[in-house]
């Protein structure tokens, strides 16, 4: 990314899909991104970046609602169709997730989406509560528990300017475990 950031191309991902809040998020993740990007996924209009992804989104049926995943999932629970896709605007943003594929497997909803690229630092895990949101609202529909999220991210990448903020939060949140493990909170 020349002096603009670092990046790690191609890069893979898991984590388990959940409901519940995580105690790392709750106390450093950055709030307002965090509902910025609610909005980007499920309003209409653009949230302050100028992103939207509500209107953009696509399920196998046409729909934007995840009805026709929904629908699907129950008729063919094995089927691998169940796919959303954000579409492009031309000349517009490129939405950074533009995949999202709905699986049951081992009785429970997997997620595997892919983004063209993700800010690691600044909106991965803004993301990854809106993946989630999504997720539940399947899962619950279907009547099955949540399984893991498999993501394939093109462009993972930090912003230079981010450096100082980044080892902060870092060192922030390595502190805040470490007294955790200490009391037995986490483990």
């Amino acid at each position: 990314m020349g002096n603009e950031g670092l990046e790690l191309l191609g890069r893979t991902i898991t984590f388990p899909l959940t409901s519940h809040p995580d105690d790392v998020l709750e106390r450093f993740a950055d709030r307002q991104m965090m509902d910025e990007m609610q909005k980007v996924f499920f309003t209409d209009g653009p949230n302050a970046l100028g992103h939207t992804y509500a209107k953009l989104l696509s399920g196998p049926g046409g729909r934007s609602d995840l009805q026709d995943v929904i629908e699907l999932l129950r008729k063919e629970p094995l089927t691998k169709r169940a796919v959303v896709n954000f579409s492009m605007v031309p000349r517009g943003k490129v939405p950074c997730v533009t995949a999202l594929q709905f699986l049951i497997r081992e009785d429970a909803l997997q997620l595997i989406y892919f983004a063209r690229g993700q800010d690691i630092f600044r909106k991965f895990y803004a993301d990854a509560l809106c993946l989630g949101r999504m997720s539940e609202t399947i899962a619950s529909a279907l009547g099955k528990p949540l399984g893991l999220v498999r993501g394939i991210i093109g462009s993972s990448h930090i912003y230079k300017r981010q450096l100082p903020l980044i080892k902060e939060t870092i060192a922030a949140v390595g502190q805040y475990t470490a007294a955790q493990l200490a009391k037995g909170a986490l483990a």
